[in-house]
């Protein structure tokens, strides 16, 4: 009887020791409260897309052209994608491709610009087709409905590039957006007077019988620019010019 009783007890103390075990283990996981979460930052780089085109101008239509001479030339700019400061660089080159220095040569290319405020009406100010007088496009300059050589309630003149007369700098105010979208047309006809003589015009066309205007928009992100100042210096920059 001894014997058996022994070996029940050693039984029991066994139980209440693996009891005891159990019970630290228990306590052991309980004593603190874990949980986590995840932020997953996700990062893409930003666009910007600009368009040009000249809706109302065909290749042709800058040949053969003398005084009187009205076209319509409507270089147009438009934000697609993103927000930027935009510029036009605006070259007058000879018709064999080479810079336009003379000074009296530039002046006259440009008086015949003109961007006319109701282009888009059914009643334009300045019409293809009809023929103006220097005096007539006075004016409509002094009316205020059209306004010399670029749109200017959309553009500043910002200078010429350093060195080159004939290329010229056109910023746009403020933000260029695609969210509007922004639109904005330099200007929008080519008119010779009627009444320049043959001294003027031999002048206009050189002596290889005539000129190009040629346009390029360019645009930077707006984002991260402390300014358009700061903007436009970046971008002189970034294409190796200097304007003023």
């Amino acid at each position: 009887m001894k014997k058996l009783f022994k070996s029940k007890k050693a039984f029991s103390l066994t139980l209440l020791s693996l009891a005891l075990i159990a019970v630290i283990v228990i306590g052991g996981s309980a004593a603190y409260f874990t949980d986590k979460d995840e932020v997953t930052n996700v990062f893409t780089m930003g666009k910007i897309d600009i368009g040009l085109e000249e809706p109302g101008w065909n290749e042709t239509d800058g040949l053969g052209m003398f005084p009187g001479s009205v076209k319509t030339k409507d270089p147009t700019v438009t934000a697609v994608e993103g927000q930027s400061y935009m510029r036009i660089r605006m070259e007058l080159v000879d018709a064999d491709g080479s810079p336009i220095t003379d000074a009296n040569r530039i002046n006259l290319i440009l008086a015949t610009l003109f961007y006319d405020k109701d282009f888009q009406e059914d009643s334009p100010n300045i019409t293809v087709g009809e023929f103006y007088q220097t005096q007539e496009l006075d004016a409509l300059l002094v009316s205020g409905k059209v306004l010399p050589e670029f749109n200017a309630d959309d553009f500043i003149f910002a200078g010429n590039e350093t060195g080159k007369p004939g290329v010229r700098y056109y910023n746009y105010k403020g933000i260029f957006d695609a969210d509007i979208p922004s639109v904005a047309v330099l200007f929008t006809n080519v008119v010779v007077p009627a009444d320049w003589d043959n001294e003027e015009v031999e002048i206009l066309q050189g002596a290889n019988g005539g000129y190009k205007i040629l346009l390029t928009a360019e645009a930077i992100q707006s984002a991260e620019m402390a300014n358009a100042a700061a903007a436009f210096t970046a971008l002189n920059e970034a294409y190796g010019v200097s304007v003023g």
